[in-house]
């Protein structure tokens, strides 16, 4: 993968390529489109960052505000907008990227494992009664 900076100023390039593109189309309103542009120029650098689940998930956002807001149907828009991103976001869970997606449990280290005779007897008396350890 090539470095972060790289992807950086391609971000920036999109950004003012977007920018001149809705103040050169005449008839073409600065507002809502220009969340359009910021979504997209954010693309880059979030894939490069491993959080391309993140970045698709904004870019869709920013993009479906877009046309809520230029469209007026903002209202029901905005219910079909939550339980699409719900959709793809249960469908994409274990996806590269996902901040859901599960994580390898890393091994823990001798000195975790080994406590004092006094320090078990101590956490095992004051355990609450949502503890999920089993009783001895």
């Amino acid at each position: 993968m090539k470095d972060k900076r790289y992807y950086e100023t391609l971000s920036g390039g999109i950004f003012l390529v977007g920018l001149g593109i809705l103040f050169l189309v005449p008839g073409l309103s600065f507002w809502p489109w220009i969340l359009v542009v910021i979504g997209l120029a954010g693309l880059p650098a979030s894939l490069a960052n491993q959080k391309g689940w993140l970045g698709w998930q904004g870019f869709f956002w920013l993009v479906g505000l877009a046309v809520l807001f230029a469209s007026g149907y903002f209202w029901p828009g905005i219910l079909i907008l939550i339980g699409v991103t719900t959709l793809v976001g249960a469908l994409t869970r274990e996806s590269e990227g996902s901040p859901f997606a599960s994580r390898p449990q890393q091994a823990e280290g001798p000195a975790s494992t080994t406590q004092p005779a006094e320090s078990k007897e101590k956490s095992s008396t004051e355990e609450g009664p949502f503890s999920t350890s089993k009783p001895e």
